[in-house]
């Protein structure tokens, strides 16, 4: 029985084609190429030294992350993860730039519903709006009370006046 066949899988992001020398760290084209699939190819060590082209690639990969071998490399993928953290990292700056463009780009298409959702997140990020909920519990026969009664007890369970009332609430 043959099953389903599998669905071909799309890269998370291409690869270069071509991968040069790296002169700061001095690394070779191989070398580059490995700590950039390593850093950015989200693949293992194993699998980055096997797209590089390196012959053995699980002893080329712990070679090249030893730091004994290959001290460079190491240097190399150190710094290319603290550009990627710093890149990637979130912060208020940056989420507030992304909710900003998307209220602008789900405004412009009609979709309101996102553009709302969106100002409202960006409110609660500078502090605007705070989401306050409060649990009351209340042990009363509401069928026995006077509505004046409910008032003067809702008014004494959230610290209101009864004469703060609209004549609406009657």
């Amino acid at each position: 029985m043959a099953g389903r066949p599998k669905k071909p899988k799309t890269p998370i992001i291409s690869a270069p084609t071509q991968f040069e020398k790296d002169e700061e760290f001095g690394l070779t084209e191989m070398q580059a190429s490995f700590v950039w699939h390593y850093t950015e190819g989200a693949c293992s060590q194993t699998e980055a030294a096997r797209k590089a082209g390196f012959e053995f690639p699980a002893v080329s990969a712990n070679k090249l992350l030893s730091g004994k071998h290959h001290p460079n490399v190491v240097k190399a993928i150190r710094v290319k993860q603290d550009e990627l953290a710093e890149k990637y990292a979130i912060t208020p700056a940056k989420t507030g730039t992304m909710l900003w463009k998307i209220t602008e780009t789900a405004f412009e298409s009609g979709q309101l519903n996102a553009a709302v959702s969106a100002i409202k997140e960006l409110n609660q990020l500078a502090g605007l709006s705070i989401n306050r909920s409060q649990n009351l519990n209340i042990n009363a026969n509401l069928d026995s009370m006077s509505k004046d009664q409910i008032k003067e007890r809702l008014g004494k369970l959230l610290g209101a006046e009864t004469t703060d009332y609209s004549p609406k609430d009657k």
